[in-house]
């Protein structure tokens, strides 16, 4: 008869399955299952045994915990939402090829809104993005003169605000590596321009 039973719910577990089924498959409670896959303190208290047949059957059934129970039980979103003036922008595209790649390591994700170079949609789609539960905001390119609710990175950001940190390119030091290129690729006029150009440079630079 328990092994009828445990066929059936064998069964039923191949359609997508929550903790409550696990558990029942496995004669566990929801709790023992959730300490386990979590790793949370206390697991270590439950045999080895128990905890190799949970990461089993969980791996079995393709388990995946929910992402609202997980966001409810740490009061997180995990979600990062990305403000750029242009999608199709080059610049754009490259640094939010760079956020993602940190961001999935990291366990998080992003959600990215363009405001079409229109700076009066920034704070409307700015307070979108925190309707859906953001958790700060990666500015690219993007020009902001207040603080905001939420953490910010500004990517080519200039202005200090608080709440802001800014990540800025050191332009005069990126020209300089650029003509110094020049000058030894070019020809001796391109030499002289750039030698010129560098002095000039260097100059303002030692002014400021």
């Amino acid at each position: 008869m328990a092994e009828r039973i445990k066929s059936e719910a064998k069964m039923q577990l191949k359609q997508p399955v929550g903790l409550r089924s696990l558990g029942e498959y496995l004669n566990l409670s929801p709790a023992t299952i959730s300490l386990v896959l979590n790793n949370a303190p206390g697991v270590r208290s439950i045999p080895q045994e128990t905890r190799d047949r949970v990461t089993k059957a969980a791996a079995e059934f393709d388990y995946r915990p929910s992402f609202y129970a997980r966001s409810l039980r740490k009061r997180q979103s995990f979600t990062v939402g990305v403000l750029v003036p242009d999608l199709s922008d080059n610049y754009a595209a490259q640094i939010i090829a760079g956020v993602e790649e940190y961001l999935v390591e990291e366990g998080y994700f992003y959600l990215t809104a363009s405001y079409r170079s229109k700076p009066e949609l920034i704070d409307a789609y700015a307070n979108l993005l925190m309707d859906r539960s953001v958790e700060g905001f990666v500015l690219i390119d993007t020009v902001i003169d207040h603080a905001m609710q939420l953490p910010v990175v500004a990517v080519a950001g200039h202005h200090s605000i608080d709440g802001v940190t800014n990540v800025v390119l050191d332009q005069k030091r990126a020209a300089e590596l650029t003509l110094q290129h020049l000058y030894e690729l070019g020809t001796a006029r391109s030499h002289s321009c750039a030698a010129e150009a560098i002095a000039r440079m260097r100059t303002t630079a030692g002014s400021v």
